[in-house]
Parts: structure tokens; sequence; C-alpha cells
């Protein structure tokens, strides 16, 4: 995933037909709008604060994110603490996940520990999401669930007929955990990714595809 600022390519072509799809969204189908923090079983999703920064500059320097997404990587407290910021003030200016970022921070439901984000920005007139898990707590479906919820809520907040998701093809956790949430492959293609030429795969996911995550 990105830095919640938008990647510089084009949808393939090859998916053009898939992610057209066409959507049928009246009355009875579109998604409430439910307010925030959202609550799973095990999570909760919610705006992030200030005071997360420290937590969210630690998260950011696990070694997988460090070899995944290098992008998210602060160099210190003071850039973690700005990053942060501007994510907090994206909620009001603009408030929209289809004029620029939304991001929710995620919480263990019981012990309120922050454990990571599912991020929403935009991408080539989509939106897409990003998302990551603390390691420590990896291996209990804490990101599928995550993404599952997240994108249902965001989807109707902002009557959003589609996602999409692009992830290196090598980081085959991060392409399980799309697939349990019920994001669909449509392609995979060479492009500049986290700052270096790679193989990445792109995901799409539609309302409706799946209101809970896939064991």
């Amino acid at each position: 995933m990105n830095r919640f600022v938008g990647l510089q390519a084009l949808l393939c072509p090859a998916a053009a037909e898939l992610l057209v799809r066409p959507q049928i969204l009246t009355e009875s189908s579109t998604y409430s709008m439910h307010p925030l923090p959202l609550r799973t079983p095990s999570l909760v999703l919610r705006h992030f604060v200030p005071e997360d920064a420290p937590v969210v500059m630690n998260l950011n320097n696990e070694e997988t994110t460090r070899r995944w997404l290098p992008s998210h990587v602060y160099s210190d407290l003071s850039q973690a603490r700005a990053s942060l910021a501007y994510l907090i003030k994206s909620y009001s200016s603009p408030g929209d996940a289809k004029l620029g970022p939304y991001v929710l921070g995620v919480e263990h439901r019981e012990t309120a520990q922050l454990l990571g984000h599912v991020g929403f920005s935009t991408l080539e007139g989509e939106v897409e999401v990003s998302y990551a898990i603390a390691e420590g707590a990896r291996g209990r479906g804490y990101a599928a669930e995550a993404l599952a919820e997240a994108c249902t809520w965001v989807a109707g907040a902002f009557a959003l007929r589609r996602l999409i998701a692009v992830t290196a093809s090598a980081n085959l956790p991060s392409r399980r955990t799309l697939d349990r949430a019920g994001f669909i492959h449509s392609c995979n293609e060479v492009m500049r990714f986290q700052g270096i030429e790679q193989d990445v795969s792109r995901y799409v996911w539609f309302p409706g595809a799946a209101s809970e995550p896939r064991a």
C-alpha cells in the first residue's frame, strides 16, 4: 500500500471489464452511515488522535514495514507527529475519501492497544485502501477483520461503488489478507511502487461482495 497519497499508475487494461462491473444502488441496497468508532468482535476502528504519534512511529518502524512499506517509516517523532496531524486534519478537510486521505486507527477492543491502521486515499480517480497490523498481533485475522469493516463503512459513508488495493506481488501475507477480506485479484503488472520498479498485484472490492472476512 502507499502512504495515503496515491500511486502513479493506471488500472490494468486487462482488468477493465471487472472494474466497471455495474453496481445497482437502490435505497434498500445502499449501506447505512454508521458513526465512528466502528466495533468488530475483536477491534475498534477510530480516528487517530495526536497522542497516537509515538505508537504509530514504533509500528511503522517494524521490520516488515521497513521491507514492504518503506515510505511509511518515520525518521523521528517530530515527523510522525506532523504526518499524524495532517491525517487528523483531513478528517474535516476535505473530509471525504474521494478527495483526500481518510485513515482509521485500529485498536484491540479489550486492551485498547493501537495495533495499526486501515486508510483510504485517491488513486487515479479511484479510492485505494492501505492497511497494516503490528507484527505481534498478526496471525489472528485482525487485518482482514479491520479491512472488511472499514471497507463496508467507507463505501457507505462516501457512496463508493468499488475500492482498489495494490501490493507487492511477493508480499504473500498481504495478498492472502486481501483475499480473506473479499477483494478480487484483477491483474499483476510492473510499476514503480514504494520507490522501486517491482511486480505488483492489483485487487478490487465491491460493496456487498463480503460482509465478513473469510477464514
